[in-house]
């Protein structure tokens, strides 16, 4: 039932029937019809034979209406309504105006002009319509009768009513007698004969009725005759001159007795009109407090009706009643004394209505439905007035500093609520975490103030476009870039305080200048916050874009919230590879030194490089959303922009490459001062350079390629240039640790080149105690590069042998030369031997040097001894021997063999 009754309501009006179908000006008449309105308010217009007549409509139901005709025009008219919920309306019937004559002694339910009442002084032009039950034609009327809008298009200027002037029979006869065949014709005009005859018969029956006194007025003219033509001397012409006299006294008499029954009839025919008016639109009285109660109510359009009928009949007519009173010629005149108080009041009553209308309009932006029907209002009591651009200048002075006032606000409630988070940390330092949870007020200011500019701004440009097309002054043009004006200060200045709240140092050195100390100092928040507010806000002013655009605002106006996205969308990004950062840096805490071999690529890896993925992928992910222009109108790439470019890519790459900073913090940040400080378990070793190489390792040739696929799918550009600049600087960190971990192998051979002294010599045949401890390092230092890095484990042994070699040749330098043949003996022995034994790792530049040395001692060392010594080397220490020598042909095929990248 309520769906159907809500359909009825947005169907139009239709009028169906009319009662009565004719009449006067001023006839109240009922209309009948189909959707005639819900309420008295929903009915906009009614207009009877083109006179508006809203201002006496009084609405009944749906489907009944009462209003009174106002001073239309002679003939047939429609009734045309309008309503809010259905809108234009159509009407089947239509309503007969005719004119008539008031009499003197008549009374009359409208105004009536009293200088007109004199008879005689026009002829009658028409006669309303009398009910009369007696047909003309004397015959039964038909009971199907014709439509009378047919009649009134086929018969123009002519009626079926047979006092009027332009009374037309055959309208009558098709009216009355459509159905009568040529018998029921002839009948007629049988019975129109009789009824002449009859009328001439009542007319003679009159004078045989009256016949006594037409014989005596007879006989008095004709005694009188006589008597003037018996008379022959001039007292007779005397006595005429007597009757004369008294013929005109009586006259005189006669005239001056009925002109004072004649003026008391005029007066008290006029009171009685008065006060017949006076009850009748005793509203008037009750206007000045019915006008209160509407104004509090806000029913504006029942207090113009209103005004506008009461002025309509006071001051608008011709009728002396009320124009004495608006002279004020007669203090003692009824109306004088009656309706000019009250006008008066009523005036002073609208005067108040008119400017709280204006206060509404001005100080109190509503929507732009309410303000179309304010500023409607406005101009009807002020037709000179511009209510229009008054309400935009004010709307936009009031949006202007609603912006900076909410800002005021929400600064406020920001600075209460930190000293409450200060003096509850203080309190309490176990509620840190806290003020993390506190309310956002500077989301919550972003968010607000783009509601505000969603749902004023609209309105504002509704109006403005408005203006500007029913606006005829000569300064719409200036008007319009004023607008603009308006406009563009407006979006700058919202752009502005949502970009102070966000990213205080963004803002332009002009734009601080000009507004001084107005921009808030709103409180630090932490990064989590911030990121948040900048992810919020980018989404709420994007949206706040999609909407102005769709309200038909130009990328000219959006623009400033556009370079307001492309900030955010880069604070966005830089703010997110900082967290990315920050959180690859803290993979230090997560790293186990658990390592997998990867047989086929020789490779070793850890978990590591699989967290260190983990978060550069999630973190680009982060970044999608800012970095993306798909399905956000007018804003554009930020690699496009060749500041934005650098930086972006700046910034990726110091994303990509933040796994040297983990590194970092465990080799460089956590090394203490001192070592005997350094807990157990956290020294570093070679076993954890070398684990830390091969992650490095397989991150440059795998994890950078599936980086780069992601950066990809998430919108970044340049990605071969950053994967280039990540890539070298990570081979240059991979670099520096082979070389540190190549340095704290070499630092192991210091202590045992530092202890050939040659004070004691060996007891048997052998090399040196110190020759063999070196060969023995070598060997754990080579199962220790087997183990975690069997890629680098030709480079670093290479180096560190060399080096080793090389410290022990300056070493043997330094030596006195004047040392006995036995002790040159076991130096050549033991470099010897050494030679033998990490011949595999010795360059060829360490053992020309080795060779040369040697050279020098040729003749002062026992040759004998020396091949005996390398003999039983070779025997006691066969397995290290063989395990230095396991690497042979792989030196041979590959002497500067590095790693697999």
């Amino acid at each position: 039932m309520e769906e159907n009754s809500n359909f009825s309501e947005r169907l139009p009006p239709t009028v169906t029937g009319l009662s009565p179908t004719e009449g006067v000006p001023g006839t109240q008449i009922t209309i009948r019809g189909e959707n005639l309105g819900c309420d008295q308010n929903d009915v906009i217009m009614l207009f009877i034979c083109g006179i508006d007549s809203l201002w006496s409509m009084k609405w009944k139901s749906p489907s009944k209406i009462i209003a009174r005709v106002g001073a239309a025009s002679r003939g047939p008219g429609e009734v045309r309504i309008v309503t809010k919920s259905g809108g234009k309306g159509t009407s089947n019937v239509k309503f007969r105006v005719f004119i008539t004559q008031i009499g003197p002694l008549e009374e009359s339910a409208v105004w009536v002009d009293e200088t007109r009442t004199v008879p005689g002084r026009e002829a009658i032009r028409s006669v309303p319509q009398i009910q009369d039950e007696r047909d003309a034609l004397g015959l039964v009327p038909s009971q199907k009768r014709m439509d009378q809008i047919v009649l009134s298009r086929d018969f123009p200027d002519c009626s079926g009513n047979l006092r009027m002037e332009n009374f037309s029979p055959q309208w009558y006869l098709l009216e009355n007698h459509a159905d009568a065949t040529i018998e029921d014709l002839r009948t007629a005009i049988k019975n129109m004969e009789l009824a002449k005859q009859n009328d001439a018969k009542r007319s003679e029956e009159m004078h045989k009725a009256n016949l006594y006194s037409l014989i005596n007025c007879v006989d008095t003219l004709a005694n009188l005759h006589q008597a003037l033509e018996k008379g022959e001397n001039a007292d007779h012409f005397a006595a005429l001159g007597n009757i004369s006299k008294l013929i005109k006294d009586s006259k005189t008499k006669a005239e001056s007795v009925f002109a004072d029954v004649l003026k008391r009839k005029d007066d008290a025919d006029a009171t009685r009109n008065a006060l017949g008016v006076i009850v009748r639109f005793k509203f008037i009285f009750f206007l000045s407090s019915k006008i209160e109660e509407s104004m509090k109510k806000g029913e504006y359009i029942t207090i113009l009706n209103d005004y506008t009928r009461a002025k309509s009949l006071y001051s608008d007519t011709d009728v002396p009643l009320f124009r004495e009173c608006k002279s004020r010629r007669d203090l003692e005149n009824l109306e004088k004394r009656v309706f000019f108080p009250v006008m008066t009041e009523i005036d002073a009553k609208m005067e108040v209505f008119k400017e709280e209308m204006k206060r509404k309009l001005i100080d109190t932006p509503v929507s732009y439905e309410e303000q179309s029907k304010l500023i409607k209002y406005l101009k009807i009591l002020d037709p000179e007035s511009d209510p229009t651009w008054d309400c935009i200048t004010s709307y936009y002075v009031w949006l202007e500093k609603s912006l900076w006032d909410m800002q005021e606000k929400f600064l406020k409630k920001a600075i209460d609520e930190e000293e409450e988070d200060k003096m509850r940390y203080s309190s309490n330092t176990q509620n840190q975490h806290m003020i993390l949870t506190k309310t956002n007020e500077i989301q919550n200011f972003v968010t607000t103030l783009v509601e505000l500019l969603l749902s004023k701004l609209p309105s504002f440009w509704k109006l403005a476009n408005t203006y500007h097309s029913s606006s005829a002054s000569p300064d719409a043009i200036q008007r319009l870039e004023d607008i603009n004006t308006m406009l563009t200060t407006l979006i700058n200045v919202s752009s502005w305080l949502v970009l102070n709240a966000l990213i205080t140092k963004a803002l332009p050195d002009s734009v601080l200048n000009q507004y001084g100390n107005q921009f808030a100092k709103w409180p630090a928040v932490s990064a989590d916050i911030g990121r948040s507010n900048l992810q919020q806000s980018l989404k709420t002013t994007r949206s706040l874009i999609a909407s102005l655009l769709e309200n038909q605002f130009s990328l000219t106006h959006v623009q400033p919230l556009i370079e307001l996205c492309m900030t955010v969308r880069l604070k966005l990004v830089s703010d997110f590879v900082d967290s990315g950062i920050e959180r690859v840096a803290l993979l230090a805490h997560r790293i186990n030194w658990k390592q997998d071999i990867l047989d086929r690529a020789q490779q070793t890896k850890t978990i590591l490089p699989d967290y260190y993925e983990n978060e550069i992928c999630e973190c680009l992910t982060r970044t999608r959303d800012a970095l993306s222009t798909t399905g956000y109108p007018g804003e554009a790439c930020l690699f496009s922009r060749e500041l934005f470019r650098e930086t972006i890519i700046d910034l990726f790459f110091r994303l990509i490459t933040s796994i040297k900073i983990c590194f970092d913090r465990l080799f460089i940040r956590q090394r203490p001062q001192q070592l005997e400080t350094q807990k157990k378990g956290n020294e570093i070793t070679t076993k954890k350079l070398l684990i830390a190489v091969g992650d490095i390792e397989f991150i440059i040739a795998k994890t950078l390629n599936n980086v780069g696929k992601k950066m990809q799918e998430c919108g970044v550009k340049h990605v071969d240039q950053i994967q280039e600049k990540s890539r070298a600087k990570l081979s240059s960190f991979r670099t520096k640790m082979i070389n540190d971990c190549i340095a704290m192998m070499s630092s192991a051979f210091q202590p045992l080149i530092a202890s050939a002294t040659y004070e004691y010599m060996p007891d048997d045949d052998d090399i040196s105690d110190y020759a063999k401890e070196m060969i023995l390092c070598s060997v754990l230092q080579q199962a220790e590069l087997e183990l975690y890095a069997p890629q680098l484990a030709i480079e670093c042994l290479q180096q560190t042998v060399s080096t080793a070699l090389e410290d022990l040749l300056t070493h043997f330098s330094r030596l006195n030369q004047d040392t006995s043949p036995l002790i040159v003996t076991q130096i050549v022995i033991d470099l010897t031997g050494l030679e033998e034994a990490l011949s595999t790792y010795a360059t060829l530049a360490i053992r020309v040097q080795i060779n040369t040395y040697r050279a020098g001692l040729v003749g002062r060392f026992d040759n004998h001894r020396l091949q005996q010594c390398l003999k039983n080397m070779r025997t006691t220490m066969r397995m290290a021997l063989q395990s230095l020598e396991q690497h042979a042909d792989s030196l041979d095929d590959d002497a500067n063999n590095t790693s697999n990248i």
